[in-house]
């Protein structure tokens, strides 16, 4: 069996002639560590971000460019310091204490945060992307595109809610 489905932003880029479930809207978070400028905060601004030693996705990322949008449209433009095609080598550079990062929080907050690392909620303003599920505009769907889309449908308000909560919504849904 085989099916090409995938999972994208869905309201940022031009997708193409696709079919769309949104899953739920991906919030940002800054990772840093409680010592570093702003660690000790609640939650911090996009023009604040841009002050701190930042590694980042390289520009070919969707998410980098969210990322470099959300910083200029707060009047700030950010020269990262490191930049990295894989978030789990931007959370190994986090956990120096030499950098922060911009990630989505519900992965921010699954990676393993310690007492040495915080995930800070951004604001000013607070952005929201809407993540889904997209499959080809094929008439007629087949049988295991049609179950997929239906499941994703019906985990899709779960997912959503715990997206909201800070949980990340996978394994939430996962783990009942």
């Amino acid at each position: 069996l085989e099916i090409d489905a995938g999972l994208t932003y869905l309201d940022n880029e031009p997708l193409g002639r696709v079919n769309t479930v949104p899953l739920y809207r991906e919030r940002y978070r800054l990772v840093t560590s409680p010592g570093a400028k702003y660690g000790d905060r609640d939650q911090v601004t996009w023009a604040e971000i841009a002050e701190l030693p930042l590694c980042l996705l390289t520009p070919d990322m969707q998410n980098r460019r969210i990322v470099d949008g959300l910083l200029a449209a707060s009047g700030t433009v950010q020269k990262p310091t490191l930049e990295s095609n894989s978030m789990i080598v931007l959370f190994t550079h986090v956990r120096t204490g030499q950098w922060s990062s911009v990630m989505p929080a519900m992965l921010a907050d699954s990676l393993g945060l310690t007492s040495q690392l915080r995930s800070i909620p951004i604001v000013e303003p607070e952005i929201t992307h809407s993540i889904g599920l997209v499959v080809p505009h094929r008439e007629p769907t087949t049988p295991l595109t049609a179950a997929l889309v239906a499941e994703a449908r019906r985990i899709a308000p779960r997912l959503e809610q715990d997206a909201g909560l800070g949980r990340d919504p996978a394994l939430a849904t996962l783990l009942g």
